[in-house]
């Protein structure tokens, strides 16, 4: 028998800059972001297809990418820019696709790789990474 679970995790006060766009995207500003990840599997001995009391390292991993970081695009003209302001101390850097659909990617990849480790009776089936109540992106192998 195959079921699903579903697991939500954040808010993740983020900043990020949309650069390629021509409105005001391209100017730096954040979200609390939100991550929803779902698995389907077979459920274990327990009952559980994901042990949702093992999720504390999945969550690090995205607390360490999102909590009060500052995501900028590898091919931001800025970057150097950015890159000396985390020298300083001023912000966490991450550089990364800052888009929703880049931090879906982004999520989804870490959550199948956590989940082949930690969940192997488990595939994940869906990511959506929220910016707020109204934008976000999904995921789907």
């Amino acid at each position: 028998m195959t079921t699903g679970v579903v697991k939500r995790f954040g808010g993740f006060p983020c900043s990020h800059r949309q650069w390629k766009d021509d409105g005001h995207c391209r100017w730096l500003h954040g979200y609390d972001r939100w991550v929803t990840i779902a698995w389907e599997g077979e459920p274990d001995h327990r009952g559980w297809v994901v042990d949702f009391g093992g999720l504390r390292d999945l969550r690090s991993v995205l607390e360490r990418q999102f909590d009060h970081t500052t995501l900028v695009a590898p091919d931001d003209p800025h970057l150097g820019s950015f890159e000396g302001l985390a020298q300083g101390d001023v912000i966490d850097l991450r550089v990364m696709d800052p888009t929703m659909e880049g931090m879906a990617i982004w999520v989804a990849k870490m959550a199948c790789e956590w989940t082949a480790l930690h969940a192997p009776n488990a595939l994940v089936v869906r990511v959506e990474c929220w910016e707020n109540e109204k934008n976000g992106a999904v995921w789907t192998p």
